[in-house]
């Protein structure tokens, strides 16, 4: 007896789940982000040569000292606005971490009670202090129960042969989600990646399927295995969510940093660009473009550096948040391997 569709285990990495590109992914979610702010100005250059060609293009005055100074001057409203706006995010998140005492003993008691819980469940006296060890080990702990949920059943007995498929799965899965948690160091997406591509949510709801169906044809000692498997799947989703939170906070701190390290540069170029660039003493041309109207993109597009930094650092942000919005065992994309039981 093979498994039913609905049982089927979706693909491995969250980029073939989606059915989306691995340049998508990578541009959206793997790529530097310093690299990903460099395409965005180059594209958004390659945008403003473009429409040279596209549109009715007249340079004649167009590119004088007052239109030139009213570009620029936009320029630095919107570049020190925008920094104080993401300054005012940094404080916000900065904030969160202060507090009273009682408050803070209260989420240290929290933040123990629930290692304790795990460190059960890994069967580990003191837990791993990293996070990317921590969920390695919560993973390896899901490994171990899948392959005495397998043991605890026959081959030959085909009433169990979704059970040892479920469990074949869970630990390929979770062999490879484990070897690529190996050597990443917190503040890195090489931690983050790795968590996505472990479909928790689909496991516990095939897991609680398999229960169901199979409740009135398993050993005892199969369904104590099965819900066991189930149980430390549950406590993934926290501690996932949680170290994405703690992800997320520094990324802030990063897109703040950015932004600072990229608006001195960007506010002395646009002043320049006002103060004392001439663009009638630039002549010649490349490509059909005139090289005067090619140096105003091109310093316009440095000038927005700080704009594509917190441009880039969003994109992966809204993603990952996009990709993570149910907490437990809700499956929001469409897939056909999450239907319904009959």
């Amino acid at each position: 007896m093979s498994q039913s569709d609905d049982l089927v285990p979706p693909a491995h990495t969250m980029r073939e789940r989606t059915n989306e590109s691995t340049v998508k992914i990578w541009f959206l979610v793997t790529a530097n982000r310093w690299i990903v702010t460099g395409l965005l100005s180059v594209a958004m250059l390659a945008i403003f040569v473009g429409l040279y060609f596209l549109g009715p293009t007249n340079l004649r005055g167009v590119l004088g000292a007052s239109s030139v100074g009213n570009v620029f001057g936009s320029v630095i409203i919107a570049v020190v606005t925008g920094v104080s706006l993401i300054l005012a995010i940094a404080q916000l998140v900065l904030s969160e971490q202060m507090g009273p005492l009682g408050e803070k003993q209260a989420e240290m008691r929290d933040q123990i009670e629930f290692r304790s819980d795990i460190e059960e469940r890994i069967d580990d006296a003191v837990g791993p202090a990293t996070p990317s060890a921590f969920l390695s080990a919560l993973i390896e702990a899901v490994d171990r129960q899948a392959r005495a949920l397998k043991d605890s059943t026959t081959d030959a007995d085909t009433d169990t042969e979704e059970l040892v498929e479920y469990a074949d799965s869970l630990i390929e899965h979770g062999e490879q989600v484990s070897e690529q948690l190996d050597h990443t160091k917190f503040g890195s997406f090489e931690v983050i990646l790795p968590v996505l591509n472990y479909n928790y949510s689909w496991k516990i709801v095939a897991g609680r399927k398999l229960a169901a169906r199979h409740a009135d044809s398993i050993t005892e000692e199969t369904e104590d295995h099965l819900t066991d498997v189930i149980e430390s799947l549950r406590f993934f989703a926290p501690a996932r969510e949680y170290f994405k939170m703690l992800y997320f906070q520094w990324e802030i701190n990063n897109i703040a940093r950015g932004v600072l390290y990229a608006s001195i540069p960007s506010l002395a170029i646009a002043a320049y660009m006002i103060l004392a660039f001439d663009a009638s003493l630039v002549t010649g041309s490349t490509f059909a473009v005139p090289d005067r109207y090619l140096a105003v993109g091109i310093v316009y597009a440095l000038a927005l550096l700080p704009f594509t930094v917190v441009l880039a650092y969003i994109l992966r942000i809204v993603t990952v948040t996009k990709r993570t919005l149910a907490l437990g065992p809700f499956i929001l994309r469409e897939t056909k391997h999450a239907g319904d039981m009959d």
